[in-house]
């Protein structure tokens, strides 16, 4: 059919450009992408790529992403953890490592098909955008002369929807970095591609018997991610707790620990790779409280006194360096940061506290992946009286077993509950996981940022929409110069950010405007202005309070302030851009510009 040969060389040609960053290791080897024909039966939704029954058939839907058979790979190492953990107690009986088979990929069967709409001819040239000639065009081009902005560093486009006419423009067709405004084009490709009920599953897996009189399990406890980002430190406690009411009181072997389904790398292209932020955290298919450690810190009761620290989540394994004192008298200083040494996640903190300071969280980056979830996952298996007699190891669950079915499965929430968090708190690490998610269901496993590239260019042409933007990775980080030492100006256009023009955003947002399974989803998860989210402390005082719901984009030291969403003014609804790049004094002069701009629009009855 010719809507399936536009497709598959949409795609091929996506994957064949989605061109990385020497920070982002390439695959073993290069992914093929190929199109399925059109289903004549109902294609199955899926609540995980596991091989389980599938849920009732969904309504069919075209066309359908499908990986060709996956190379047979060759069997994985078995990691452990480093000397650094404490010695496990000895196990009642020798326990015989099964060989490690390899990691079937996700059935065809388990590939959700992309929405039908919009089907246009791959690549297809972006339209020019005319600027129109109006009254608040004129007003428009006037604020930016009395703010003294060169139009250069602004795109701006807003467009009424009830019209479909373009109403005010700057440099709307320029490519420009998003910053975080690239999460619109990773929730609404995460909607269509993977679905709004869309549930990610942990399943735990054991080769042994389980012996409910005693609470043992005579073998290895396997736990496969499929990349879930919830599992947070109380979702880790409630795992423990859930396997000490099946009964479990002793595992009998090791903790083994599958996150293959995503490949190995941790960072992005755009990320940096010696950032401790907590913004900047590491991806895996089996992560535990984001990535991230909540960093505890109080005085002591006199000068002289060391602060306390405690960690959360609690993780075995992790050392923490402590030389912050207590301080009266004067301003306290701490510094808390994260580090890899030896192979071993370094917390230090330094500097000092004054005795009248009140305790305070810091946020860091863990700096493993695999050993961090093992490690919080045997604290709270010893905070719940649940004794693992073997080491922690990563391995691929045997196919054997995942035929047998998993001994306990916990579900995770739906990714409408994750595009909320990603929109309103701007969660880089939700944003990368639902990208590399996508990699890997619709192109093929394991999933990482050049199939997340591929697949994400793909729905992008396949929907229709204008022109084909420049897409790295799912956050909108990048452009900032990375511990690679490549600063944004070092090539046009930067292979090191996402590149998207305000009129391509805009013509995102009108799209999802007419995506009833899903814009009510999308529109609340915004933030509302001068209410919540990244927006509650702006447009305090301004007429658009509440009226505005939109995603910030902040990029500081590459001077990028973006903003981009819907306003509803009285009858009318607003699909916006504004852009700043290297313009205004400071970053809060960019949003006061953005909020005049948009504020223009306060009073629609005045404009003709």
């Amino acid at each position: 059919m010719r809507i399936n040969a536009l497709l598959r060389l949409a795609i091929a040609m996506a994957a064949a450009a989605a061109t990385l960053p020497a920070a982002d290791p390439p695959p073993a080897a290069t992914a093929t992408i190929t199109v399925s024909p059109l289903p004549s039966t109902p294609a199955p939704s899926t609540q995980a790529p596991a091989p389980t029954p599938a849920p009732p058939a969904a309504a069919p839907l075209s066309p359908t992403f499908a990986p060709t058979a996956a190379p047979t790979q060759a069997p994985a190492p078995v990691q452990t953890l480093p000397a650094q953990l404490p010695p496990p107690t000895p196990a009642p009986s020798t326990q015989t490592q099964p060989p490690v088979p390899t990691q079937p990929s996700t059935p065809k069967s388990a590939q959700r098909p992309l929405p039908a709409q919009a089907q246009a001819p791959a690549a297809a040239p972006a339209p020019k955008t005319a600027i129109p000639s109006s009254q608040i065009q004129t007003a428009l081009e006037a604020l930016i002369k009395t703010r003294k902005y060169s139009p250069d560093g602004l795109g701006v486009v807003v467009k009424d929807l009830s019209t479909g006419a373009v109403v005010a423009a700057v440099n709307p067709d320029a490519p420009m970095n998003p910053a975080s405004v690239q999460k619109l084009i990773t929730g609404a490709a995460a909607f269509e591609m993977l679905g709004p009920s869309y549930a990610f599953a942990t399943r735990v897996y054991t080769d042994g018997e389980f012996l409910a009189d005693s609470g043992i399990i005579t073998g290895n406890l396997y736990i496969r991610g499929t990349g879930e980002p919830g599992i947070n430190a109380e979702k880790m406690w409630l795992l423990a707790q859930h396997l000490r009411h099946r009964g479990v009181k002793k595992i009998a072997g090791d903790i083994v620990i599958d996150n293959y389904f995503f490949d190995d790398a941790g960072l992005g292209p755009g990320f940096s790779e010696d950032e401790s932020r907590s913004y900047q955290s590491l991806i895996s298919a089996l992560p535990v409280n984001y990535s991230s450690f909540a960093i505890h810190h109080r005085p002591g009761e006199k000068a002289g006194s060391p602060v306390a620290v405690d960690i959360f989540p609690k993780v075995d394994g992790v050392k923490l360096n402590v030389s912050a004192t207590t301080v009266e008298g004067a301003k306290g200083r701490i510094d808390v940061t994260t580090a890899l040494q030896n192979g071993v996640t370094v917390v230090n903190v330094r500097g000092t506290m004054n005795v009248n300071d009140p305790p305070a969280y810091t946020y860091r980056r863990m700096w493993q992946t695999w050993e961090s979830f093992g490690g919080a996952f045997r604290a709270q298996c010893a905070d719940n009286g649940i004794k693992v007699a073997g080491k922690t190891v990563r391995q691929r669950v045997p196919d054997t077993l995942v035929a047998k079915g998993a001994f306990y499965t916990y579900g995770g929430e739906p990714v409408a509950e994750f595009v909320k968090h990603m929109f309103k708190w701007s969660s880089n690490f939700i944003s990368e996981m639902l990208f590399k998610t996508m990699g890997a269901l619709r192109v093929d496993e394991p999933g990482s940022w050049s199939k997340g590239a591929a697949a994400v260019t793909a729905w992008w042409q396949t929907r229709g929409l204008p022109g084909k933007p420049q897409i790295i990775n799912g956050s909108g980080m990048g452009g900032e110069k990375t511990s690679l030492g490549t600063p944004d100006s070092a090539v046009t256009p930067s292979k090191n950010e996402n590149r998207v023009s305000p009129a391509q955003i805009v013509e995102l947002l009108t799209y999802v405007h007419k995506q009833k399974s899903y814009y009510p989803d999308y529109v609340a998860a915004l933030s509302s202005a001068g209410i919540d989210g990244t927006l509650r402390t702006r447009f305090q005082r301004s007429k658009l309070k509440g009226i505005v719901r939109a995603k910030t984009g902040t990029l500081n030291s590459v001077k990028v302030s973006t903003l981009a969403g819907y306003m509803f003014i009285d009858d009318k609804t607003y699909a916006f851009a504004v852009f700043c790049k290297n313009v205004g004094p400071n970053q809060y002069d960019n949003w006061i510009m953005q909020e005049q701009i948009l504020e223009l629009f306060a009073k629609p009855s005045e404009w003709k």
